[in-house]
């Protein structure tokens, strides 16, 4: 018998953290994922809880549903955990998710749509000579600096 957990959409299963999609496509994270990690500066971070940041099916409050998800199912697999796990900063983790969707629109809460409508109206009514304004770039601004890429690299090749 399988044994479940609930919290939000995710379920714990004897596999790892699952769900299923707006599509209904269900979708499995491992119990081996729920223990990868990212180095980002002197910290390690969770990769799993700020990669969900990058999935436009993935709500806020879903994530917020996520994280105690995560925490339950790495508490039951705790002996699923690499010997040699480097110390992970939790805080970090948080922060780094913070900072994805606090610059980001979740489209599935009012706000969100809202400023997605506004958006569109605003693009909708500019002139050809404000939008060849607003695709100019600086000369004179400093791109040296390698940006950070938060998603999965396929998306990025779509």
């Amino acid at each position: 018998m399988k044994k479940t957990i609930k919290i939000g959409r995710w379920t714990i299963t004897d596999n790892g953290i699952e769900t299923t999609k707006d599509n209904n496509v269900p979708i499995e994270y491992s119990v081996f994922d729920i223990w990868s990690v990212q180095k980002k500066g002197d910290n390690y971070v969770y990769e799993l809880p700020v990669y969900l940041c990058a999935k436009g099916w993935v709500s806020n409050l879903d994530l917020l549903d996520f994280n105690s998800a995560f925490l339950v199912c790495q508490e039951i697999f705790e002996n699923n955990k690499p010997k040699d796990f480097p110390k992970v900063s939790w805080s970090e983790t948080l922060k780094r998710q913070y900072k994805r969707f606090s610059y980001s629109l979740d489209i599935n809460s009012f706000e969100g749509r809202k400023q997605l409508e506004y958006e569109k109206e605003y693009q909708a009514n500019l002139t050809m000579e404000e939008q060849i304004e607003l695709c100019k770039i600086d000369l004179n601004a400093d791109y040296s600096k390698e940006p950070e890429v938060f998603g999965d690299g396929n998306s990025r090749n779509n």
